[in-house]
């Protein structure tokens, strides 16, 4: 019994070993199929440019035709063959008409990168119940219909030299893994994404499609325009030692979890890997943390100009003051 022990022990540590050396050995991407969404500007953008830099064929996706015709003349530097198809993906036929054209180019999908979103910030309350379901739309249930659909077709082809069916790469956010006031319905679908991306990775074990989550932090986009370092600082919300990334930072991590096989690749610096350690072991740490050193105002006037380009939303509710009950509707 314990040489059977033994043995089995013995044959689990080896596996584990050819496993780490396995996922440890780099996939090349020359020529490979790849699909970004939100391609036309920041993070998407940036990994366009790795993708291409490293050989691969891209296809660009985004709502915006000019800035997306412009992305894509920007890709003829590397060499590559690259598409540029406009396509909002909360809709059900841009989605597959998006899958479908790469298809009739080049004949299969090797990677999918959801990178598309949107997100508005402030008080929860003044958000415009539009706006929450666009949030909803674009940043959950489109990659979550558009996985679906390449999952399908990555299942049927073959795999490459490297054993590989697809590989299907979704963007979320650390906000969705330290929720945060003023993004309420944006950290709910960041979250919603990665259990969904963490749920089809062991639905599909095994058959040669791959899939990975990437938590970008605070990142310089026209997302974020409007919104500084110095103002987050100023409320409480950012260390002054962490920064902004540059669209080129989450773009490299992508490309990490594709050529490694990476489950998940985060970014940040200290102060978001903490957070993101205490949300997960005392939570009520980060609810004191926000309670007791965020000046939340300030921090609320900040976000009101998420996703708007710069221009401040409506104007924010402001806390009740001591025993003061909020109206009921009509």
């Amino acid at each position: 019994m314990k040489r059977a022990a033994a043995a089995l022990g013995m044959a689990a540590g080896l596996w584990l070993v050819w496993q780490r050396a396995r996922r440890k050995r780099p996939v090349s991407l020359k020529d490979k199929v790849v699909i970004i969404t939100g391609a036309s500007s920041g993070i998407g953008q940036a990994t366009a440019h790795a993708f291409a830099a490293a050989g691969a064929r891209v296809a660009l996706a985004a709502r915006r035709a000019e800035p997306l015709a412009r992305t894509q003349a920007a890709l003829a530097i590397y060499g590559t063959p690259t598409l540029g198809i406009p396509a909002d993906i909360s809709r059900e036929e841009d989605g597959e008409a998006l899958l479908q054209a790469v298809l009739a180019a080049w004949g299969r999908i090797d990677v999918l990168v959801n990178n598309a979103g949107v997100s508005y910030g402030g008080w929860l309350v003044d958000v415009p119940p539009e706006r929450v379901r666009a949030l909803v739309a674009v940043d959950f249930i489109g990659p979550a219909r558009l996985t679906q659909r390449a999952l399908a077709i990555m299942l049927r082809q073959p795999p490459d030299a490297d054993g590989v069916r697809g590989h299907i790469v979704n963007v979320t956010s650390m906000a969705g893994q330290v929720p945060e006031p003023g993004m309420t319905v944006y950290s709910a679908t960041r979250r919603a994404l990665d259990a969904f991306t963490l749920a089809v990775r062991r639905e599909v074990s095994g058959t040669g499609v791959r899939l990975s989550s990437v938590y970008p932090t605070w990142t310089t986009t026209p997302m974020v325009t409007g919104i500084d370092e110095a103002g987050l600082q100023r409320a409480g919300v950012l260390w002054p030692l962490e920064h902004f990334d540059a669209p080129e930072a989450p773009a490299r991590a992508i490309i990490d979890a594709v050529r490694y096989n990476r489950r998940v690749v985060a970014r940040g610096g200290p102060q978001a890997r903490l957070a993101w350690l205490a949300e997960w072991i005392t939570p009520e740490l980060v609810d004191f943390y926000w309670r007791a050193l965020v000046d939340l105002p300030a921090y609320m006037t900040l976000m009101r100009r998420l996703g708007t380009g710069g221009s401040p939303q409506a104007q924010p509710l402001q806390p009740l003051a001591a025993g003061e009950k909020l109206a009921q509707p009509g």
